[in-house]
């Protein structure tokens, strides 16, 4: 079965068609400082996505370990888009309603696109109270380092607006247009 097969829920991914190029090497997988968290390295959820084993694929927790170093497309010998297949692959997870369970990552994500939908900008203090709504045990773990940010003025409390907090809200419109809701 192929990656562009019509049951293939990543098929609307622009770029997915670098995974084919991947030689599976091992260097994405190398380069990743998060590789030994993941159920699948890179190389592996391309090559389950390859060989048409999308419901793993689409399960996997991999791209929501991504952190958006871009060593793996650094080092990439290939050239592979891995970080903004990885994205592609969080999008697309969270529309099909396939985010793993037990993973806090994903409320860490919509907290930070949500504030920056909201602002335009990132204000730490909002990103964790939204994240901490839904891991509150987590998010007073962080007080400590919290209040030494504060007391040192590095944490703002009232959020932080860009000039024209609209034209991110327009751009976020852009990206939902045409997607269906889960």
């Amino acid at each position: 079965m192929s990656s562009d097969g019509k049951d293939n829920p990543f098929s609307n991914i622009d770029k997915l068609h670098h995974i084919n190029r991947c030689i599976q090497c091992g260097t994405c997988s190398g380069s990743c400082p998060l590789s030994d968290q993941m159920d699948h390295a890179p190389r592996e959820l391309f090559a389950l996505i390859r060989e048409g084993s999308y419901e793993e694929a689409l399960h996997s927790n991999t791209p929501w370990f991504c952190v958006s170093c871009y060593a793996c497309m650094v080092r990439c010998p290939k050239e592979i888009p891995v970080t903004d297949l990885m994205y592609a692959f969080k999008e697309t997870a969270r529309d099909k309603g396939s985010i793993p369970a037990n993973l806090k990552m994903p409320h860490m994500y919509s907290s930070f696109s949500r504030i920056v939908k909201e602002f335009g900008k990132i204000t730490e203090s909002y990103v964790m109270g939204l994240y901490g709504m839904r891991h509150p045990l987590a998010a007073a773990k962080n007080m400590p380092l919290a209040l030494k940010m504060l007391v040192r003025h590095r944490l703002e409390l009232k959020p932080q607006k860009t000039a024209e907090p609209d034209f991110f809200a327009r751009l976020y419109a852009l990206t939902e247009k045409g997607k269906e809701k889960p």
